[in-house]
């Protein structure tokens, strides 16, 4: 009756935390995950360095206070990085060391089944996000990921006030890139430039490819010489790039306007003016090369 007693109290634990996973799962946000994680993991006692005798310190499982290496990416196993969890987690489940801590007891294989599920899941979640938010071709972020962080951004600003700055930025004569030497080069051109870019921002800015050959810098940077100072990093990049790159045929050049928001003003005013200004500096460059050309 006891043993009876016993199995209903496991099975109703299992159900209650499956039904809590669920719940949380909805939420698909980091903490959620790490909640679920934290109510439900036991500990680890078996530590693979201690059993195997290792001194990799460079290895990220050794002395990881998890436990759990078949979890971590990049542990060093064999002496090289095995990857993911996910791409070495069946040679860890042959390993002694999984053995030794996971298969000592039904009820904590169970729980360890559905722990390396939930990474696995949330290893999904992650990469999805990620191809979601980030431009396949230039691995900037896209303009799915300037609508969820401006509405953030705005809100910072209008509650503790302050501001940001928008750049536009666009590639001067790029349909003649193209057209000249076809979409594959034009290709190449924008991961150069995006990487240029990403090159002569500070650490705190964003940068998302805002849509063909048109990039946005959000800066939180709102002083005239904060600003002046992007494009001066920026024009240097180009001419150094030019340098090495460029001919007397083909050189990199491009347009840009900023604006700077405050709680003051309204987002889509403030996107209107940096466009404005963007084209109004692309005019002034279309005119410096045609009289440059004509001389």
């Amino acid at each position: 009756m006891e043993k009876k007693n016993g199995l209903a109290m496991i099975l109703s634990g299992l159900r209650r935390d499956l039904r809590s996973f669920i719940t949380l799962s909805l939420k698909e946000n980091e903490t959620s995950w790490q909640q679920w994680i934290s109510r439900v993991k036991r500990d680890v006692h078996v530590r693979c360095w201690e059993m195997k005798g290792c001194t990799r310190t460079d290895c990220p499982s050794y002395k990881n206070t998890c436990g759990r290496c078949w979890l971590i990416a990049g542990t060093m196993c064999g002496g090289k990085p095995l990857g993911g969890f996910a791409s070495k987690y069946k040679s860890c489940t042959e390993c002694e060391v999984y053995q030794a801590a996971v298969l000592s007891d039904p009820i904590n294989e169970v729980y360890e089944h559905l722990i390396t599920l939930v990474f696995s899941l949330r290893d999904k979640q992650l990469e999805l996000k990620s191809l979601a938010l980030h431009d396949e071709l230039t691995g900037l972020f896209n303009r799915a990921y300037f609508e969820l962080v401006i509405k953030q951004e705005v809100k910072k600003a209008n509650r503790y006030g302050g501001g940001f700055t928008v750049f536009m930025i666009d590639i001067d004569n790029f349909k003649y890139i193209n057209d000249t030497y076809g979409h594959l080069h034009g290709d190449g051109i924008l991961r150069e430039f995006a990487l240029i870019l990403k090159n002569s921002i500070r650490e705190s800015d964003i940068l998302i490819r805002y849509g063909g050959d048109e990039f946005m810098i959000i800066s939180h940077g709102t002083s005239t010489l904060d600003n002046s100072a992007i494009a001066s990093r920026i024009s240097h990049s180009i001419s150094q790039w030019n340098g090495e790159y460029g001919s007397e045929n083909y050189s990199l050049s491009f347009s840009h306007g900023c604006a700077v928001f405050d709680k003051s003003k309204d987002l889509k005013e403030v996107l209107e003016e940096a466009d404005a200004r963007m084209y109004k500096n692309k005019e002034q460059n279309r005119q410096n090369r045609k009289q440059n050309s004509s001389c």
